[in-house]
């Protein structure tokens, strides 16, 4: 599975190299991991770090402990409970939830925009406690690990390896991800321990239903935009969703025949509580993208890009491309050194390399410097011109790179483009800084004569209103609220 693809990339630089032969609390058989408990579990902290560092957590402290407490009492269920299981929620609107082991458990917020019910969440995070439980990332094997985080992001962002590589150059990798009976046991697991712990188990299959609907929208929007699907392959996606015997099953292993006393726990109301003002998209601090112009209040910049380019605003930079992909951008910030003109900043960057046509630009005050280097295009192996800028604003120092096929005065054919984009880059107006906050939710009920038109106009997408706001409230494709329902609508 693609969301996998991160999290293994990082722990597999501490992945131990003997293997050691491990029971399944979860079926009492034997597995073949690559790291003890304790190994996995320092492993863990480690990874952490690094995933906080990339990703960030999101700050609202009453949405983190109202995950960590859900999730918590999933993982109470399990034989692995003394994991003392954390909980996370990142700053990122990316549809996921991944675990790389030893009890650290991770769920983006963009995920949390599309459950509609705490039953919803139990059973995404009891997915992830599954794969904990059967040391599933203890197993998965990597070899040849070279990508950075940037550039992992990057290829997951766009589905492009040359995407990928544009974020880290000459990168490769090769990840066997945790395969699909892996999944379904995580599945069935984390079914189970939803169910011990009182939460509907119909849940799970409310949430697959959800992505699923993903999906198909991404099918239809793709032949309309005549480009390939970006199909992405995240939590639940590799296998059916549950079906009535599965169901029946989870109650089963979970010794409960029939309803509890006090009834299943669903808790839509606390939850979507809990969510009400959750960002949608990218939130403040990583900056927001409206008609392909970026703003970002805490730097106080913008910049803009061409009209019909796709725009990645990914947690370390910046990924622009074309709908082909056959051209891109990207621009990362860098602490700015004490000594060093733009011009020797770049060249010290980019060592090693031959250029040419080097010239100093500026771009609302800013002083930077402009060459191109004749390869190390991702977009033909290596051996094409990249377009490099460098731009010095205060304490930092904007990086921008651009690609696309060379022409015949050996610039990239869409030279000019870069550059007039690099040039649009100047500080915010007064009158812009509103535009750099992030589009919340807010919960709102519907009432006998509500319909979907009334709710659709301010959702981002400027082609597809109303297909984003049937899928963000289990609508898609074309049904109604009914009198009472509460709705996600986005502000």
């Amino acid at each position: 599975m693609v969301r996998k693809l991160l999290v293994a990339v990082i722990a597999a630089a501490t992945v131990l190299a003997v293997a050691a032969c491990a029971t399944n609390p979860a079926t009492g058989g034997h597995n073949v991991v690559f790291t003890s408990v304790k190994g996995e579990q320092e492993q863990a902290k480690r990874v952490h770090l690094e995933i906080i560092q990339f990703y960030g957590l999101y700050e609202d402290q009453a949405v983190q402990d109202y995950v960590q407490s859900v999730g918590a009492k999933v993982a109470a269920q399990t034989p692995i409970a003394n994991w003392n299981f954390k909980f996370f929620v990142l700053d990122d609107d990316e549809v996921n939830a991944f675990t790389p082991g030893g009890g650290y458990v991770y769920i983006h917020r963009g995920l949390m925009n599309y459950l509609n019910s705490e039953a919803e969440l139990a059973s995404v995070l009891g997915h992830e406690i599954g794969h904990d439980v059967a040391r599933h990332p203890a197993r998965t094997q990597t070899r040849d690990v070279l990508m950075s985080v940037g550039a992992v992001a990057a290829a997951i962002a766009s589905g492009s390896e040359a995407i990928a590589q544009m974020a880290n150059i000459g990168a490769t990798a090769w990840i066997q991800g945790y395969g699909r009976d892996n999944e379904m046991e995580a599945d069935r697991l984390g079914l189970e321990y939803a169910t011990k712990a009182g939460y509907r188990p119909e849940a799970m299959a409310a949430v697959f239903k959800v992505l699923r609907g993903q999906e198909s929208f991404e099918l239809q929007r793709a032949k309309e935009e005549e480009r390939d699907p970006n199909i992405y392959h995240g939590v639940f996606s590799d296998h059916p969703a549950p079906d009535a015997r599965a169901v029946q099953a989870a109650q089963s292993a979970a010794h409960i025949t029939t309803e509890p006393p006090g009834g299943w726990i669903d808790n839509r109301e606390a939850y979507l509580s809990t969510i009400n003002g959750l960002p949608y998209g990218s939130s403040r601090e990583q900056g927001i993208v409206r008609d392909n112009r970026f703003y970002h209040e805490g730097m106080g910049l913008t910049v803009a890009f061409p009209r019909g380019w796709i725009v990645h605003n990914l947690r370390d930079r910046l990924l622009v491309y074309t709908k082909k992909k056959d051209a891109l951008m990207q621009i990362t910030i860098e602490k700015r050194p004490e000594k060093q003109s733009p011009r020797e900043y770049l060249l010290a960057k980019l060592r090693g390399g031959s250029f040419a046509r080097g010239a100093e630009l500026s771009a609302d005050g800013m002083e930077g410097y402009a060459l191109i280097t004749r390869s190390g295009s991702p977009l033909d192996g290596g051996e094409g011109p990249v377009r490099w800028a460098a731009l010095y604003r205060e304490k930092s120092v904007f990086l921008i790179g651009g690609a696309s096929r060379s022409s015949a005065s050996g610039a990239p054919i869409d030279d000019g483009i870069f550059l007039s984009s690099i040039q649009t880059m100047r500080h915010l107006k007064p009158s812009e800084y509103p535009l750099a906050q992030p589009y919340r939710l807010k919960i709102v009920t519907a009432t006998a004569t509500t319909k979907v038109d009334d709710y659709v106009k301010n959702m981002p997408d400027e082609k597809f209103k109303k297909e984003q706001f049937e899928l963000l409230n289990g609508l898609y494709p074309k049904r109604e609220p009914k009198a009472g329902d509460a709705l996600k609508v986005v502000e």
